[in-house]
């Protein structure tokens, strides 16, 4: 999975220009119930507009307690960030996972190979793509505890497979306990009841099972 299958490509996009006044932005932000926008200098992406900052902006200005004159007067290149991280379009999204939770920033600035803005990935964006690598609310999710032993998840899919079920999403995760995972299997089957026996009857334990 890759960054450019989620992201909000450019043409989809609200964005602020350097010369453009308070009043404006705030307008598109309050409309849009946004709490960034990506900020350009006619095509080009310059920074990011948080309204946050404005807001901080005002209260520790000369400005505050006169709105209107701060809204008239005050652009966008008064108070935009330069400060921001970047992804390509062709970098996987577990990479962009990672920037947007280490550097807790609303979004991430999407470039092509020409180094051409392409659009944003957001949050939600990220969240979205992961439940979709997970089968989230898709057939049933069975949760198996595994020891760490080779060949042992290699197992656990041939029984599956030899009932003829389809995996369809399958996940690994560490249970904190010495020498076990957990893995996260999801399955397409009416027969929920017979996989979980044969499961169980090859030395496994199934700890949960949910649709």
């Amino acid at each position: 999975m890759y960054v450019k299958n989620h992201m909000l490509t450019k043409d989809k996009l609200t964005v602020v220009y350097l010369d453009e006044d308070m009043r404006s932005a705030l307008k598109k932000i309050d409309e849009g119930d946004f709490l960034s926008l990506p900020v350009f200098d006619r095509n080009n992406f310059k920074g990011i507009l948080m309204k946050e900052a404005i807001y901080r902006y005002y209260y520790d200005s000369d400005f505050c307690g006169n709105k209107s004159k701060f809204l008239d007067d005050v652009k966008v290149k008064d108070i935009y960030s330069i400060n921001f991280k970047s992804i390509r379009e062709n970098e996987p999204i577990e990479d962009a996972s990672y920037l947007l939770n280490e550097l807790r920033t609303p979004f991430l600035p999407v470039f092509d190979a020409r180094n051409n803005f392409v659009g944003i990935l957001t949050h939600k964006a990220i969240f979205d793509a992961f439940s979709e690598m997970f089968g989230l609310g898709e057939g049933t999710r069975i949760t198996v505890n595994l020891l760490d032993v080779p060949g042992q998840l290699a197992k656990l899919t041939e029984i599956i497979r030899k009932e003829n079920v389809n995996i369809l999403n399958i996940a690994v995760m560490d249970a904190k306990i010495m020498d076990v995972y957990k893995v996260v299997i999801r399955i397409n089957t009416k027969d929920v009841e017979n996989i979980i026996e044969k499961i169980e009857k090859s030395g496994f334990k199934v700890e949960d099972v949910s649709k």
